[in-house]
């Protein structure tokens, strides 16, 4: 039976579109909040497709789990984050610098976590055009060993998870399947929603859909990172050199493994709802019963504590720098910024715009009445600060160190000039010697290609 799409498809679609060409405009707010947008679009639309192809979607059927699935998913990939205060193998570039606006931006971002990994598995589930076969069900001594061997996985998982952190350098990687290991016995054993149920009964459908639904959210992650203005950089040890977007091509391997990790993760929290998920298959479990009021008022009261703390954390250590305004530009001199407006210079990014050639350079240095090698200055400053998110700390680190311009960057070896930037200005949070490759790269690929 073929049904309409959905108005809140349409919507999606068209606020996706509309994104994609006002972002490339820098027309705000979609210029800011780009990633948001074009994330929140995509699961409305991938909704919408799935209610017409089959009369029943999480928006539409399930909106409560909907909702409700939200503060849970920015809850679940806070713990990654605060992983990642000990790993390290990310850092969060051009954020607002206004604190109300950059953490609604962490829910709001976090939250599509997992509605999209679940809406993009349901579609892939609902566009199967047959039924997988099982594989030959094992037989009860194969049953009995598979059993057995569960103790093994919560202990493989534990491992994991503490070599993840313990030792970040090696076993960074570990930390995208030490949930799953650690959580799926237990599942299992309490009789919730259980992918080893699922290879046990010969049935391994939902996990190739999960791992699918990771690869195809790991790219759309990725395409749209890389073309926001917030963003994240990764500096992850030792693949660093080849890149899909801003992730290391292995990353890539990554996030199938996570999206089976957040499913059964998100399993794990429907245990404690009466076995009350997600799914069609148990979204009206036992609906008789209710979880008690002040159970739900203090498990709220517990996620947004967690919610602050982890924020907070985020913003000291995983925040790397702020969007630069034109009023922070403190290599012009004040009454100067007060000037550029006037000749049509709101921004950082219009002084770069607007000075691109050399004719361009001469005429606003004789409207502002400068010489044009003070405005070369700026420009060059400008750049700088505007190289991979550097920003204005950071910008002031490089200049302790005796860099002024993207192609002093762009000669020096990182690792030496780790050291000096380290010994010229000591900061609170030590420097990491990745950020620095990242720069001197940057600067190498931009000064070094041809116009």
């Amino acid at each position: 039976m073929k049904r309409a799409i959905p108005f809140h498809g349409v919507i999606g679609l068209f606020i996706l579109i509309l994104a994609e060409i006002l972002h490339l405009k820098k027309i705000e707010p979609f210029y800011s909040w780009f990633y948001c947008f074009a994330w929140w679009s995509y699961i409305l639309t991938i909704d919408a497709i799935i209610y017409a192809l089959k009369g029943n979607s999480l928006f539409v059927n399930r909106r409560k789990e909907f909702f409700l699935m939200i503060p849970w998913s920015v809850l679940i990939w806070l713990i990654f984050e605060a992983a990642n205060l000990s790993l390290e193998n990310w850092y969060y570039i051009n954020l607002p610098s206004s604190l109300i606006e950059r953490w609604l931006g962490y829910f709001i971002a976090y939250g599509t976590v997992l509605p999209g990994i679940f809406e993009t598995t349901e579609l892939l589930e609902t566009c199967a055009s047959r039924r997988s076969p099982h594989s030959p069900l094992p037989s009860d001594g194969e049953r009995r060993k598979m059993k057995g061997g569960h103790l093994l996985l919560i202990l493989l998982g534990i491992l994991c998870l503490g070599l993840s952190v313990i030792i970040p350098l090696y076993f960074f990687s570990l930390i995208w399947v030490g949930f799953t290991l650690l959580f799926e016995p237990f599942l299992y054993h309490f009789g919730g929603k259980s992918l080893l149920r699922d290879l046990e009964e010969g049935n391994p459908r939902k996990i190739y859909l999960l791992l699918l639904a990771g690869l195809i959210c790991g790219l759309l992650w990725e395409f749209w990172n890389f073309w926001s203005r917030s963003k994240w950089i990764y500096t992850v040890p030792f693949f660093e050199e080849w890149k899909g977007f801003e992730m290391p091509l292995l990353g890539f391997l990554g996030f199938p493994p996570f999206a089976v990790q957040v499913y059964v993760m998100y399993n794990v929290l429907s245990l404690f709802r009466h076995g009350r998920g997600w799914e069609e298959s148990t979204y009206t479990l036992h609906p008789h019963k209710k979880t008690r009021p002040l159970t739900k008022m203090l498990i709220a009261l517990l996620m947004v504590s967690f919610y602050v703390l982890v924020f907070r954390a985020i913003d000291a250590k995983t925040v790397d720098s702020f969007y630069p305004t034109l009023q922070e530009a403190y290599w012009i001199a004040p009454e100067k910024r007060r000037d550029l407006p006037k000749v049509g210079i709101l921004t950082i990014e219009d002084l770069l715009l607007k000075t691109k050639q050399k004719k361009e350079r001469e005429e606003l240095a004789l409207r502002l009445l400068i010489p044009k090698e003070e405005l070369n200055q700026w420009v060059e400053k400008a750049q700088l600060v505007q190289l991979k998110g550097l920003g204005i700390e950071n910008l002031k680190l490089l200049e302790g160190a005796g860099i002024h311009s993207r192609s002093a960057l762009a000669d020096e070896d990182p690792e030496k000039l780790f050291e000096k930037i380290r010994g010229a200005l000591p900061r609170k949070a030590p420097l990491k010697k990745a950020k620095v490759r990242i720069w001197v790269k940057e600067a190498r690929k931009i000064v070094r290609s041809p116009d």
